[in-house]
C-alpha cells in the first residue's frame, strides 16, 4: 500500500466524550481543536502537501491499539490515521 496523501486524524463531535475519557491530555474543548485542526489542514493544502481527513472511530481505534500494543496517546492516533489513509488510497486504487 503506498499512501498518496497525509492523513490526519479527525475526530467527530459526538465522539469527544469518548476521546476525553480514553485519554487525560486530549483537547478539553472540541471546538478549540477544530479551528486549530482546520488551520492546519488548510495550511498545510496551501504548501501543496495532499492531505486527507480520517475519521477515527472511538471503539475501532481501541481495539486496534490493544490488538497492537499500542497506547491511546497522539502517536498511536497518528499512527491508526496513517493506516486507515492508505487503506482509504488502497480501495480507491482499485475502483
Amino acid at each position: 500500500m503506498k499512501m498518496q496523501g497525509l492523513g490526519v486524524a479527525w475526530f467527530r463531535e459526538d465522539d469527544w466524550p469518548r476521546w476525553l475519557a480514553m485519554d487525560a491530555n486530549f483537547q478539553p474543548d472540541y471546538q478549540h481543536w477544530l479551528r486549530r485542526m482546520n488551520a492546519v489542514f488548510t495550511d498545510l493544502q496551501a504548501k501543496g502537501v495532499p492531505v486527507v481527513k480520517v475519521v477515527l472511530d472511538p471503539a475501532e481505534f481501541l481495539e486496534w491499539s490493544s490488538a497492537n500494543g499500542r497506547g491511546v496517546g497522539t502517536g498511536a492516533r497518528a499512527a491508526f490515521a496513517a493506516i486507515k489513509a492508505m487503506q482509504l488510497d488502497d480501495r480507491e486504487r482499485r475502483h
